[in-house]
């Protein structure tokens, strides 16, 4: 199947393609004896959610100050940008020109941090010309300052673009690609060297018989591997019942299980009842 049609096979059939969490669940992935070379997982990067967008997915684009989108959902990329070019571009740096572009973290660029007014509501912005990786110049935004700059509108990005004396500067835009079909934070990864890339077109992931990850287009017909969720929710219900049948024979607590398990199946298929009689507290001699 098509990643996509695997994925609402899984669901309608058991509960999702397949989370991975650990080595130990990649062990438990056996293989069947024909020919399976890549098989669906429920990992995917859809570009629909961050390319050229500022989308509400779990891999979109946030603010490091925040951790989320932004609320005005204002962006200013560059055309045919973001685009993920070498499938490792997570952060994003503003060109002199005050157009945004999506580039490799481990760059060391200048960078700008900001500053929130007391009460908050105006940012004011600081350049700094020592090239840092992002996340070393994240760190030293939070530490002297609020956090590498957040951009909500025309105005602050001309206002940070106007203090740059260098080609580049990060901001604090950033993404995590990759995410599971169930909303799953497992962050577990266990890319084949080389993987992921073409980006563009390959943003659904599979796993090979060496139990490494790679990406390939969605509409590629692979097996795939399925989850069924079999932790059971355990809730005690106390009931009193008044009744002239015994309710120490096991034929009548057999009875009423059923006919309650009836009025629960209109509701939910997947509850199962037992009875359980609390023991009779023992009378003072």
């Amino acid at each position: 199947m098509t990643w996509t049609h695997a994925q609402h096979y899984c669901r309608e059939k058991h509960t999702d393609l397949a989370t991975i969490e650990s080595a130990d669940d990649l062990s438990s992935l056996i293989r069947p004896k024909t020919d399976t070379s890549w098989i669906w997982i429920g990992l995917t990067d859809d570009p629909k959610s961050w390319k050229g967008v500022m989308g509400k997915d779990a891999n979109s684009w946030r603010w490091s100050a925040t951790g989320e989108t932004s609320e005005t959902d204002y962006h200013n990329w560059y055309s045919n940008e973001p685009n993920n070019e070498d499938a490792h571009q997570k952060c994003v740096l503003m060109y002199m020109d005050g157009r945004w572009i999506d580039a490799t973290c481990q760059q060391s660029l200048s960078y700008v941090c900001f500053d929130d007014t007391n009460p908050p509501g105006q940012r004011t912005y600081t350049v700094k010309n020592d090239p840092q990786t992002w996340n070393d110049a994240q760190t030293y935004c939070r530490t002297y300052h609020t956090d590498l700059a957040v951009i909500g509108n025309a105005q602050e990005n001309a206002e940070v673009m106007s203090m740059m004396s260098t080609q580049f500067v990060w901001i604090g835009l950033y993404r995590v690609p990759w995410r599971w079909s169930d909303k799953s934070s497992s962050s577990f990864r266990n890319w084949l060297r080389g993987e992921p890339n073409q980006p563009g077109r390959e943003y659904c992931a599979v796993e090979n018989p060496g139990h490494f990850f790679g990406n390939l287009n969605c509409d590629a017909k692979v097996f795939s591997w399925c989850y069924k969720d079999l932790r059971v929710k355990l809730k005690l219900v106390r009931v009193k019942i008044q009744a002239d049948a015994d309710l120490s024979d096991p034929a009548t607590n057999t009875q009423i299980v059923q006919q309650l398990g009836e009025r629960f199946k209109a509701l939910r298929s997947d509850v199962t009842l037992r009875w359980a009689t609390q023991p009779r507290k023992q009378g003072r001699v």
